[in-house]
């Protein structure tokens, strides 16, 4: 059984490792226990960190009037979507698209290989993902965004 003590996207930054805080208590057989405390823990403490994070990524961005979101883009670590995603939504930041399904992603590469056209990637992606699939160009410039945009 698990009681949480702590309070979800709490920030603690006081503790350390003479400074402990209790953040939940589990209950159950000891020999299940102590088979998944290793896994749980690094489980937490990887999600802890990403919530701690983009929360800071998100308070410098507050901090600078920036009105738009702060999103986690970069791919996850092998395993770990879900925890990962998770701690992106506990810090404050968006999660932008949980596998790539969720959008079609237009990269230099895929413009290239449409001979440099921003407006032919999007037009034979938007072919291909139906009319309803959120299209996203990754762009070097301002008239670049602007032709994506159209």
């Amino acid at each position: 059984a698990w009681e949480d003590i702590a309070m979800e996207g709490q920030s603690y930054p006081n503790a350390s490792g003479d400074n402990k805080i209790k953040l939940a208590t589990v209950t159950g057989p000891v020999s299940h226990l102590l088979r998944g405390e290793r896994t749980a823990l690094n489980t937490l403490s990887r999600c802890s960190g990403v919530a701690t994070l983009s929360n800071e990524c998100v308070q410098i961005a507050k901090s600078n009037q920036w009105k738009g979101l702060v999103a986690g883009t970069r791919k996850t670590t092998p395993g770990f979507r879900l925890v990962e995603k998770y701690g992106l939504l506990v810090g404050g930041a968006a999660t932008h698209r949980l596998d790539l399904s969720q959008m079609v992603m237009l990269k230099d590469n895929h413009v290239w290989a449409c001979g440099g056209s921003i407006e032919r990637a999007v037009k034979k992606a938007r072919v291909v993902s139906g009319f309803s699939q959120k299209i996203e160009v990754e762009c070097q410039s301002l008239s670049e965004a602007m032709i994506a945009a159209e």
